[in-house]
């Protein structure tokens, strides 16, 4: 078997094993490892399992946001992570997840609604805004 050279150490390559990190395999949530993972939509789902539950509930009346308060610890600003965002006047999101990619989805989802306010001078119906996020 050849030898690889990694950082200094010398490894033969059957006893070498694909490592996921450093490899450039995690940069794009459309590119496979040679051993057919997608490592974007696997750091996805972990960020998912160490993230609360975020919950929407539609009634009559209106609709019940509700999410799970993680442990806190006494370095975080109180209401500094939320996970309950207002987009437009009639429209809200909860999010489960990376704080900063639920940041960066709500706003581009406030600029779609603004920019539809400014065109056609109304809300944007949900219909739309989902269309639009996608």
């Amino acid at each position: 078997p050849a030898r690889i050279t990694v950082c200094g150490a010398s490894y033969r390559s059957a006893a070498c094993k694909m490592s996921s990190i450093g490899t450039g395999y995690d940069l794009s949530a459309s590119q496979f490892s040679p051993d057919g993972r997608v490592f974007q939509v696997e750091y996805a789902m972990k960020a998912l399992e160490n993230s609360g539950t975020a919950l929407g509930i539609r009634c009559k009346d209106g609709v019940v946001f509700a999410v799970e308060k993680l442990v806190q610890s006494k370095l975080y600003e109180s209401g500094a992570n939320k996970r309950y965002f207002t987009v437009d006047r009639h429209i809200g999101m909860v999010v489960a997840g990376l704080i900063a990619d639920a940041r960066q989805i709500v706003e581009n989802a406030r600029s779609e609604a603004t920019d539809y306010r400014k065109f056609y001078s109304s809300p944007i119906p949900v219909k739309v805004m989902i269309i639009r996020g996608n």
